[in-house]
């Protein structure tokens, strides 16, 4: 099968794209940064994998990325958008006290980003193909906390994203996607499980192993239906 992934550096990104390799899917991957281990990747799968250059914040560079997808992969039956940011001050602060700069970089990657990637992608996504994106849990409206205020309010926007582009758009499937608590850069403080074992998830909801239904598009990795 023939799969994107935006977002590819490391953590969960670069662990999906190891392993749709390893299951012997062809892979174009997306990454803002192209670190020696994306970069080893590409060198030990030639024929099966694209890395390109991708910040999903800049329109223009990803029209320029979703072309040159679809020309190494053809048709992509599922593409998977894990690009997103935690800011270090957003740690720290409180929503009021928050870093106006990082409350719109924050929107800009983490909300933003997905509807661009979307917009770029799309024309070149099979007919009923699935486009998974990252967010998170606890972004209901009534589920209301004082950590990592801009994150959980730009990931809150982004869950939303899915079930407007669901409504908007009959002929490609649209989901929100929970991780998982990782152990990455972003999520240490609170892991509860390893990103191979989300990215294992992952895997089985973009081949189909796991079924998922537009009706239920805010879900964890494992395919369970999220509390919107």
């Amino acid at each position: 099968m023939n799969f994107a992934v935006i977002g590819a550096t490391k953590g969960l990104g670069l662990c999906l794209t190891k392993q749709l390799l390893e299951a012997g899917h062809r892979v174009a991957a997306g990454a803002i940064v192209i670190s020696d281990t994306l970069t080893a990747l590409a060198a030990a799968y030639p024929e099966t994998l694209c890395v390109l250059q991708a910040d999903v914040t800049d329109e223009a560079q990803m029209q320029d990325v979703a072309k040159q997808a679809a020309a190494f992969l053809g048709e992509i039956d599922a593409l998977c958008n894990v690009a997103g940011v935690l800011l270090d001050q957003d740690r720290v602060k409180l929503l009021h006290e928050c870093d106006i700069g990082e409350l719109r970089r924050s929107l800009d990657v983490n909300t933003v980003g997905p509807v661009i990637v979307v917009k770029c992608f799309y024309p070149y996504m099979k007919k009923g193909g699935n486009v998974f994106t990252v967010t998170s849990e606890g972004v209901g409206i009534r589920s209301c906390g004082t950590w990592v205020p801009c994150y959980g309010l730009s990931k809150a926007a982004a869950t939303k994203v899915s079930g407007i582009l669901n409504a908007s758009v009959a002929d490609v499937n649209f989901f929100s996607v929970h991780p998982g608590r990782m152990n990455t850069d972003m999520g240490r403080t609170t892991a509860q499980i390893e990103p191979e074992e989300s990215a294992a998830g992952f895997c089985r909801l973009m081949t189909g192993e796991t079924p998922v239904s537009r009706e239920n598009w805010y879900i964890d990795y494992k395919g369970n239906t999220m509390d919107a």
